[in-house]
């Protein structure tokens, strides 16, 4: 589902999360038990639907009557759920939704590092499951992006020795080690006027994300706790790569920052960002920490590393950081600054129509920022380039009960919209992220001057 999408003391504080707090006064409108049947029910209603969709001849036909099964035991209950108002609690639908989804259990060895293929595609991975992993709870992740030079990337095994073997983390995170493309630099900023120049990004994008979509649909990742960790010569890509899909990360690594000044930043307004210093890129990395505290205050953390890059003697220090690093889908101000034409959605905004990339002069690129104000009942949008965009909405943003405001460069406008469990379950499903949960959206054509 994932890869559809784009073309979910340290031991126990970096163990698997609860979900978020509701940031609504209201409290949850079912009581725990309730929530509890609703959730197992959604959960076996999932699993059954899931096999349908990917069953054909005869196992289709059984599949069809359990998916039925288990859809009419969780519509019932829902019913009743519905009817007290739970499509607008969202205190009660992150508890239900939390970890709806069924996994296998895994076909690799516990407590040691694998190389695998990703079925159907040129791309291989190296993973390591936690000892005491169990498929029935969400795990942090951490997708590691291995050193190298000149585009001769360190195998997978050789890298995972030199950052995080024999460390705590490995109690409590699974560690994947995407293969990246030989022969291919990272850190080069596309020139896409130039033949190959898409295809070479398409690789790098599908290197990484071939291997974790795997994962996501095998194995139980917490949608809110996966960390990019990325090294020599592909940090200045993980900042690109963050910037492309800023919601799924709960954090990134730099082990040896290089400059971004080509890269916009202003999607990673609440993604935190741990940069590593040493005394050769001290001054790369004061550079870097400036121009975030501009952009993106309050998200870029500096330490010293310890002994050789890419630094394992430093692990404690960065699992010390990310402990208490959690994604949240509902950031009530969000900067949209696309850094490629097709890759233009973050969190609960997208751009649907606006100016190239290619053809804009640089202070006339597209840009959105959306702030959500659920005291005023009101969406502030300032667009530039943008011609139509979307907002998805749920009631930690606004008061869907209520009339609210959407304020458009300057222009309100007062809008109802009614809450659809549909529609909000497909959004779910496509981006298989149980936190994606928005029953609204909102498309709007942003007035001329």
């Amino acid at each position: 589902m994932l890869i559809a999408a784009t073309f979910s003391l340290l031991a126990t504080t970096l163990a698997p999360q609860n979900p978020a707090a509701s940031t609504q006064d209201a409290k949850p409108v079912l009581a725990k038990r309730d929530q509890e049947t609703l959730a197992d029910k959604l959960r076996k209603y999932l699993t059954a639907e899931l096999k349908y969709d990917s069953s054909s001849g005869k196992a289709r036909e059984k599949a069809s009557k359990a998916r039925r099964k288990t859809k009419d035991a969780f519509d019932k209950d829902w019913a009743k759920a519905d009817a007290k108002g739970v499509l607008g609690s969202m205190a009660d639908l992150k508890v239900v939704f939390h970890n709806c989804f069924t996994n296998k259990r895994p076909d690799v060895g516990k407590g040691n590092f694998y190389m695998r293929d990703v079925a159907e595609t040129p791309f291989k991975y190296g993973l390591q499951i936690p000892k005491k992993y169990s498929e029935k709870t969400p795990w942090t992740t951490v997708v590691v992006l291995p050193s190298g030079k000149a585009g001769t990337w360190t195998k997978p095994k050789d890298y995972f020795a030199k950052v995080w073997a024999g460390t705590s983390l490995l109690q409590t995170a699974v560690v994947l080690i995407p293969m990246l493309p030989q022969g291919l630099e990272m850190d080069a900023i596309p020139d896409y006027s130039r033949d190959g120049a898409e295809k070479d990004e398409q690789r790098r994008i599908g290197s990484v994300f071939s291997s974790f979509g795997f994962i996501m649909n095998n194995y139980n990742v917490d949608r809110s706790r996966v960390f990019l960790d990325c090294a020599t010569e592909n940090s200045g890509y993980g900042v690109r790569l963050a910037s492309l899909f800023p919601d799924r990360w709960a954090g990134i690594i730099l082990r040896d920052p290089t400059e971004v000044d080509d890269i916009r930043i202003g999607s990673l307004l609440s993604v935190p960002v741990l940069a590593i210093e040493t005394s050769t890129n001290a001054a790369r990395v004061a550079a870097l920490k400036t121009r975030w505290d501009e952009t993106c205050p309050g998200m870029f953390t500096v330490i010293k590393g310890k002994g050789a890059a890419p630094h394992l003697e430093s692990a404690p220090e960065i699992e010390a950081w990310m402990k208490d690093k959690t994604r949240t889908m509902t950031p009530t101000k969000i900067t949209l600054e696309p850094n490629h034409d097709r890759f233009n959605k973050a969190y609960w905004v997208s751009i649907r129509v606006a100016d190239s990339l290619q053809t804009a002069s640089p202070d006339k690129k597209p840009r959105l920022q959306v702030v959500a104000d659920r005291a005023a009942n009101r969406i502030t949008v300032d667009a530039q380039g943008v011609e139509r965009f979307e907002v998805l909405l749920n009631d930690d943003l606004i008061d869907l009960n209520k009339e609210f405001t959407i304020v458009i460069n300057g222009k309100a406008i007062k809008e109802t919209r009614r809450r659809s469990f549909r529609d909000m379950k497909r959004r779910m499903m496509e981006r298989n992220d149980w936190s994606y949960l928005f029953p609204v959206s909102y498309i709007a054509t942003v007035p001329k001057e």
